[in-house]
């Protein structure tokens, strides 16, 4: 390797020295090449192709542990029993009782649908009568029917505390 001449000392203070920048330039090329021609770590054994079998194979095992869902990884909730899907469908029901009251409070009239009251209508059956109405539900099988002249409450019993308190057990 030759050696260079030191550079020449700068003419005005703070500019930079042209030859030193040169220099330095120089040096990182040379040393980027002896990098590239003289590897010092280890290199990468895997090729493209088994590279992309590897991520497939875990795509593909990702996508059936999603698919199939087991219960080590995503447990189930505890089914049901009669006595909570009672108090469950009796809390609902409830709910879209108060809304047809509060629309016949606002309106002076029972609405025509339950969407009309602005309930919610899947599973339940609401029929308008004269004087009153008949608001029916399903839930796992159970049905209950609720005849407007039932008071409320009455047809809400204790299932609202039921269902407060069925985690806490």
């Amino acid at each position: 390797m030759a050696q260079t001449p030191p550079p020449a000392p700068n003419p005005t203070p703070g500019s930079p020295d042209r030859r030193a920048l040169l220099q330095a330039f120089q040096d990182v090329v040379r040393s980027e090449q002896e990098k590239k021609s003289h590897p010092s770590g280890p290199e990468s054994t895997a090729s493209p192709r088994t590279t992309r079998t590897v991520l497939l194979l875990a795509a593909a095992g990702l996508l059936i542990i999603l698919v199939a869902q087991p219960r080590w990884l995503f447990p189930r909730p505890p089914e049901e029993t009669p006595a909570l899907s009672e108090a469950s469908l009796r809390v609902r029901m409830f709910v879209e009782i108060d809304r047809v009251e509060r629309f016949r409070a606002d309106s002076g009239r029972l609405p025509r649908t339950l969407v009309e009251a602005g309930a919610d209508t899947s599973g339940l059956t609401y029929t308008p009568a004269e004087g009153g109405y008949t608001l029916s539900g399903v839930n796992n099988g159970l049905s209950l029917t609720y005849r407007s002249g039932t008071p409320p409450r009455e047809f809400l019993g204790t299932s609202y505390r039921m269902i407060t308190q069925r985690g806490k057990s």
